[in-house]
């Protein structure tokens, strides 16, 4: 006489390979388990408590977020449009790192050219500058104290 049904979860990436097999509550229970791991493996933030609908204010779109705040043209403007993305995407996004495909997401939604070498320039931000730090992952970054504090100090939201 055949037993139950075996149910098996697979998931690879960077490194990564994870399976769970055996009853369908148990892999489920597993799954609950390992989520914010599975979540931060393929780049998204770990899904916070909700929270009430009263106290939840809207989130500020990248237009309304990039026009509130004057940007200077010439040199060092796409270093700092670099870092107004990154800003975004971590205080209004709330994402905890940002990857290059990220910060390119933003150039295209402003329809703004993007850098040439946008690794290149993360690469100076981070060693020569000092406004980035290296997230938990290669080609993740994060604002450093001193690039948090840069970009508060020079966009001031109108």
């Amino acid at each position: 006489m055949p037993g139950p049904a075996e149910t098996v979860f697979r998931f690879a990436a960077e490194g990564v390979d994870l399976e769970f097999a055996g009853s369908e509550d148990f892999v489920e229970k597993q799954l609950v388990r390992f989520r914010p791991f599975l979540q931060g493996a393929v780049g998204l933030v770990p899904e916070a408590p909700p929270v009430p609908v009263e106290h939840e204010a809207p989130k500020e779109s990248l237009d309304a977020f990039y026009a509130a705040r004057p940007l200077r043209e010439g040199r060092g403007a796409i270093q700092d449009r670099i870092l107004l993305f990154i800003y975004y995407l971590q205080k209004v996004q709330g994402k905890r790192e940002v990857a290059g495909d990220d910060i390119q997401w933003c150039f295209q939604q402003l329809n703004i050219t993007q850098p040439k070498n946008l690794h290149n320039a993360l690469g100076i931000l981070k060693r020569k500058i000092g406004y980035l730090q290296e997230g938990s992952k290669r080609g993740l970054y994060s604002l450093s104290p001193e690039g948090e504090s840069y970009v508060e100090g020079r966009f001031r939201a109108r």
